[in-house]
């Protein structure tokens, strides 16, 4: 019940975060993001990006299909309780289209907004929030997929481009373990 409950909260606190991006836009829409991923760290929310970079056995592994699946939950509640799905929904569109033009290639900026995340929420547990600070609305403004804020476009959209989704979801757990597997690299190369 607590893993539903905490990722659930998680999905509503970007959820929130991508209607302030969709309301805002630019710099402020992205600074604004940061405020999600500061609220998941302090209370210890579970956020599949927040997880991936940090799951060590099989068991882990498989239990980020549930986080990302009670994430959705919140990240549609959040879309449903703030009534802005007529309002925002060009924003949201665009978006969308961006995401389903980029095809395959999707894959490549999922990544980077992976190890991106990875680095934001190791330096935050260290008591290190510059990282989290810049890192978030550096992905956003780069216009870079992060799995769990898609699906508040594709709520507000009113279309989900699966391929496109699932892609962004490989390519985040890929970067999220960028930095896992430069470690190992670099252990068994001494």
């Amino acid at each position: 019940m607590k893993k539903f409950y905490f990722s659930v909260l998680a999905g509503m606190a970007i959820g929130i975060a991508a209607l302030c991006n969709l309301t805002s836009g630019g710099i402020i829409g992205a600074a604004l993001f940061a405020f999600a991923l500061s609220a998941i760290v302090c209370c210890k929310w579970i956020l599949f990006t927040g997880k991936a970079g940090f799951a060590g056995n099989p068991r882990e592994f498989a239990d980020l299909l549930v986080i990302l699946f009670y994430n959705a939950i919140g990240v549609a509640l959040a879309v449903l309780l703030s009534n802005s799905i007529g309002v925002l929904e060009g924003n949201a569109t665009r978006i969308v289209d961006l995401r389903k033009a980029a095809g395959l290639m999707i894959i490549m900026p999922s990544i980077l907004t992976g190890l991106i995340m990875t680095v934001s929420v190791k330096c935050a547990r260290e008591g290190q929030w510059l990282p989290l600070v810049l890192g978030i609305p550096t992905f956003v403004m780069c216009g870079f997929p992060h799995c769990v804020a898609d699906i508040a476009y594709y709520c507000v959209a009113r279309d989900i481009p699966w391929v496109a989704w699932l892609l962004s979801v490989a390519g985040n757990f890929i970067g999220c373990n960028l930095p896992t597997l430069l470690r190992f690299s670099k252990a068994t190369q001494e």
